[in-house]
């Protein structure tokens, strides 16, 4: 019987969100009888935790980690003086150098040592920590466009000699993948699609609603309400719409550092169409119900929702970022529009001026299929 290959996943947090999503959709994919999955994270929160599959071993980093993935402005925003303390040093730890050797300790203390390979599950910090280990295949993975946003640009130096250690880069997105490949300088990239869990997306879009949705037509964004996110901008976009002669009812579903602020707008606003649902654990049934799904990011490596959204029959109105063209590939899939405000507001009044084309957009999408099993071959390829 061939040995089972073991897996080091490393990640900084599980907040619900892009990263965390495909990443427990990965684990969930990979056959057991080929893998045995270990997976390391930093700060040990977020309310993906209970969806990572019950037979990984879940390893949580020491205090000394856990500001990782918090910035030292918010910290301080928010008065968490113990944390800020902590960033401090985590800063000081990664500006002499002197990180690499707190990481191998803390990789010894956890028993973090002879996998056969090790996937940094988020580009940055993690990549770092995988560079440290003694794994026989390292690979990171790239989940954002760095041509827009440099996560690393504090610390490049410290990114440029981890990624020396690290022997193969997976983008979400051929953007993703130039764009990694230019500021960081390196040739040993590839592209993969995000692994969806597309079984629980069509079990989702055939149950019924819980409450009816609200009269007339219906647009929903599922997002972390993250900067990134651009959701400030869809709700000007939905006053633009109601000011055009487009009623409708916005739905947004998540939660996050921007919830007061988006929720300020749009009382300045006098929008009365606008619903905050918080964190749905499975919003795909609310999702599929609705006619338009529309991404207003303004920078994304391979937004899995829009394929979710694809998957659930659910027509998409995106910005133009990272994958967005490898994404909605055909007309009936729905709309790409430029990255600005705009452009943004014109493309969801045309979108809802034609509630007949968004209906039969719903109709063709029954036939739409995501290459699901095709990707996961591609990882388990790459996971030798």
């Amino acid at each position: 019987m061939t040995a089972k290959i073991r897996i080091l996943f490393v990640n900084d947090e599980m907040k619900m969100g892009g990263v965390a999503r495909v990443l427990n959709n990965l684990m969930q994919a990979l056959p057991r009888d080929r893998y045995d999955i270990d997976l390391m994270v930093l700060h040990k929160e977020g309310m993906l935790l209970k969806e990572i599959p019950d037979d990984v071993r879940v390893f949580e980093g020491s205090a000394f980690f856990h500001p990782v993935d918090e910035t030292l402005l918010d910290l301080l925003h928010s008065h968490r003086w113990g944390e800020v303390l902590r960033k401090l040093r985590l800063l000081f730890y990664m500006k002499t150098g002197l990180i690499r050797g707190r990481i191998r300790k803390e990789r010894a203390a956890r028993h973090l040592e002879h996998y056969d390979v090790e996937v940094a599950a988020k580009e940055g910090f993690c990549t770092i920590f995988t560079a440290c280990g003694d794994s026989r295949k390292k690979i990171n993975w790239v989940l954002t466009d760095y041509s827009v946003r440099n996560y690393s640009k504090n610390h490049m130096h410290l990114v440029r000699q981890a990624l020396k250690h690290i022997d193969l880069n997976i983008a979400d997105s051929e953007q993703a993948l130039i764009a990694y490949e230019t500021v960081f300088r390196v040739s040993n990239g590839m592209t993969i699609h995000n692994l969806m869990d597309d079984r629980k997306v069509r079990q989702a879009r055939d149950l019924p609603l819980e409450q009816p949705l609200e009269p007339g037509l219906t647009i929903i964004n599922i997002a972390r309400f993250h900067p990134q996110k651009g959701l400030e901008r869809l709700i000007l976009a939905s006053q633009a719409a109601l000011e055009a002669g487009c009623p409708h009812t916005l739905y947004l579903v998540g939660g996050g550092e921007e919830e007061q602020k988006l929720r300020d707008l749009v009382q300045s606003l006098h929008m009365t169409n606008v619903r905050f649902l918080g964190y749905l654990a499975n919003p795909y049934t609310l999702l599929a119900h609705c006619d338009l799904f529309v991404l207003s990011s303004y920078y994304e490596g391979f937004a899995t929702i829009v394929n979710e959204s694809l998957i659930a029959h659910t027509p998409v109105l995106m910005t133009s970022v990272g994958g967005c063209r490898e994404q909605l590939t055909r007309p009936e899939h729905g709309w790409i529009v430029a990255n600005n405000q705009e452009a943004l507001n014109q493309g969801l009044v045309k979108a809802l001026k034609d509630p007949d084309r968004l209906h039969e957009m719903k109709q063709q999408l029954q036939n739409y299929e995501y290459p699901n099993q095709e990707i996961l071959e591609r990882f388990m390829e790459i996971l030798q």
